[in-house]
């Protein structure tokens, strides 16, 4: 009896593992989906076309990205989570994915258990910028000036969590700065209110802000990556600038996939977006973005997900962040 069980269940075991196979030979036969739980324009739009306009190219199947902004990132990701799990649809993840849950209690749907990890594709810093209004031209300046001016001056960001909000409140929480926050629903709106002098301080991506910067109608006082930028050699790093125990300014960009998706399937993306990264365009494309290609299995994004899990709870917990 427990050799025909065995017999039997080996059996069931081949046609699950030869179906999974099967599965993933074929895979995709239809349109796949990418929402983007951000504006279109922004930069996570920006890269994640750069990749996946690739991928569905090799595929000859179309990969339809699909931007669902709203409740910072909130409805985007709630629809990914409740869609089959059948790998037909997909979810453009990022430190705003990530620490939302630990700051907006409306915030259910957790990257690391509501989803499986597919592939972390770039990453990016940002350009801490002011209007040529505001009488500062370096970090410390902007510092002294918060410090002297408690709640005159305000910040846009484009969601709790996102790395035009976590820098600004870090640097608050960590110098006892008031500054305002300003909730916007996109970059491209939050530009246009800092080129107004509406907006007294924003952190975005270098490939929205640089063109304002070169044409003198913004200045750039800091970036957040570890050495300054080809492009603006004239910008200091935070490090330089003497924060750079600032938190949270540069951006990662992944893609994850509904809980319960398909092994084989996940597997069959990451080594489809691995490819596309070594493409001469798309690397091109991602340079333009100031972004860099990053390339790694499902697992080691499933790592990835646990530490910044791990590091943001501690952080946040710390500075007190919570949804305003």
């Amino acid at each position: 009896m427990n050799k025909l069980l065995r017999a039997l269940t080996l059996s069931f075991l081949g046609l699950v593992l030869g179906a999974t196979h099967l599965q993933a030979q074929t895979y995709p036969n239809k349109p796949v989906r990418l929402v983007v739980p951000f504006p279109a324009g922004g930069i996570v739009d920006i890269l994640t076309r750069a990749v996946t306009e690739k991928v569905a190219s090799n595929w000859g199947v179309p990969i339809i990205v699909e931007a669902k902004p709203g409740a910072g990132a909130l409805i985007g990701t709630e629809a990914v989570a409740n869609a089959p799990a059948d790998g037909y649809t997909f979810l453009a993840a990022t430190i705003t994915t990530s620490v939302g849950p630990l700051i907006n209690p409306q915030f259910k749907y957790d990257l690391r258990k509501d989803f499986v990890a597919v592939a972390l594709f770039a990453t990016a810093p940002n350009m801490v910028v002011v209007p040529p209004s505001l009488p500062v031209s370096s970090m410390a300046e902007l510092v002294d000036l918060a410090r002297r001016n408690p709640g005159k001056l305000n910040y846009a960001h484009t969601g709790v969590g996102s790395t035009n909000h976590l820098p600004v409140e870090f640097l608050k929480f960590s110098r006892q700065l008031f500054i305002v926050p300003i909730t916007y629903r996109g970059q491209p709106q939050a530009i246009t209110d800092v080129l107004a002098g509406q907006i007294q301080l924003f952190v975005a991506a270098p490939a929205l802000l640089a063109p304002h910067v070169k044409a003198g109608k913004l200045k750039a006082i800091a970036v957040t990556s570890s050495k300054r930028l080809e492009d603006t050699p004239q910008v200091p790093t935070l490090l330089e600038s003497g924060h750079g125990d600032v938190q949270g300014g540069s951006g990662w960009f992944g893609i994850v996939a509904p809980a319960g998706t398909p092994a084989a399937i996940v597997k069959r993306f990451n080594e489809e977006i691995n490819a596309a990264l070594k493409a001469p365009e798309v690397i091109e494309r991602l340079r333009k973005a100031y972004a860099f290609p990053e390339t790694g299995t499902p697992e080691e994004f499933t790592k990835f997900l646990n530490e910044e899990g791990a590091r943001w709870s501690k952080l946040v917990k710390e500075a007190n962040l919570k949804l305003e």
